[in-house]
């Protein structure tokens, strides 16, 4: 592409592109994280639109000349590349429930940090495996789907080309109800023993009354949980590798779907 002879048409059609691309980095995981400048993800989002616009073929002759008809096709452009980093936002959203269920079990209630990529309250818990799961996500090379995502997603939906149906919403419904099913794979070992935990202990006070069963069981909820954050470790690294190859699957069920 030309930067400095190009038609209207043409920067139009780079808009589309542009749009994708870039609503995609700025809701993608790491990409889209708040500690990230904004300056570097449009940047990015331009470098990348750049780079793939000689490779998309967009008839300019069915580009609309009015501002309302082209900005509702720019809106279903920002919709495709939101829906491509949705996929992997869900995953992390099951990741950080599963967390607050084990520190709510553990008495972390209250024990809340802030999330530096949402700016929002979450447990410590929930923090710890946040960071561990951004760790695998790099280290199986995951990010690298959303760069892929963004080739192919020009060859199954073209710009102009998105659809919006039933089955759309269907899908998103279904990737909604995953978060819960990670949420309980994730974290399973550890609630499953937090709750057992519990349970000895409430014999223990109808059995020993004279214990008190609460300032004992306090500290042995916390070193009970944070022994099963450790040992789960590797079922848990297994586990998210297993969801992060399948989040490739479920992009590319959602392209085909839009188109």
């Amino acid at each position: 592409m030309d930067l400095f002879n190009f038609s209207l048409q043409q920067f139009q059609a780079f808009l589309f592109i542009f749009m994708r691309v870039g609503a995609l980095l700025f809701f993608a995981p790491i990409f889209g994280s708040r500690n990230v400048p904004l300056q570097l993800k449009v940047g990015f989002a331009l470098i990348i639109s750049i780079i793939v616009y000689p490779m998309v073929k967009i008839n300019l002759d069915y580009l609309p000349e009015r501002i309302f008809p082209m900005a509702i096709l720019l809106t279903g452009e920002i919709f495709i590349g939101i829906t491509i980093g949705f996929v992997a936002r869900l995953i992390f959203a099951g990741i950080q429930l599963s967390g607050n269920l084990i520190g709510f079990q553990m008495g972390f209630g209250i024990v809340n940090v802030i999330d530096p990529s949402t700016s929002s309250q979450i447990s410590i818990i929930a923090q710890l495996q946040n960071i561990i799961a951004l760790l695998i996500f790099l280290s199986i090379n995951a990010h690298h789907l959303f760069i892929k995502a963004i080739i192919d997603s020009f060859e199954l939906i073209p710009p102009l080309g998105f659809h919006f149906s039933g089955a759309l919403i269907e899908m998103v419904v279904s990737l909604f109800g995953d978060i819960f099913k990670i949420a309980v794979k994730v974290g399973a070992p550890i609630i499953a023993t937090l709750l057992f935990t519990s349970v000895a202990m409430g014999l223990i006070a109808r059995t020993v009354p004279q214990m008190n069963v609460f300032i004992v069981g306090f500290p042995l909820k916390i070193a009970v949980g944070l022994l099963m954050i450790g040992l789960s470790l590797p079922f848990f690294s297994m586990l998210l590798k297993g969801i992060f190859n399948g989040m490739g699957r479920d992009m590319y069920a959602l392209l085909r779907i839009m188109g």
